[in-house]
């Protein structure tokens, strides 16, 4: 079995060295392209990378579990209201990026 698996691991590098030189233009509403931005970002990846795995019917699953991203909603929405705030001048600029980067290098790992 760990046979196979290596086999589909040389095939997924394979079709990542492939050359991809089609296009396909795709017009969205702001709406849209902000939930497929999203859903791609859960799922780790670029927006052609998320599109291209759903329209070759290859799965894509989500980075996090539920209890994540329910975390992650939350911890969004505590940094909008931070940055609310500071826009109205509560707070300075320089705590809410460095808590932005520290989020940033923990959803990396």
């Amino acid at each position: 079995m760990e046979e196979n698996s290596h086999e589909d691991t040389r095939q997924s590098s394979q079709a990542k060295r492939e050359n991809k030189d089609k296009t396909i233009p795709l017009r969205v509403t702001q709406q849209d392209y902000i939930k497929i931005k999203s859903k791609a970002t859960l799922a780790g990846l670029s927006v052609s990378e998320y599109l291209r795995k759903l329209g070759t019917g290859h799965p894509v699953q989500a980075r996090f579990d539920k209890e994540e991203k329910r975390n992650l909603q939350g911890i969004g929405t505590n940094l909008n209201q931070l940055a609310a705030f500071a826009n109205k001048g509560f707070f300075y600029q320089k705590p809410i990026t460095e808590v932005l980067d520290e989020l940033k290098r923990i959803l990396k790992k």
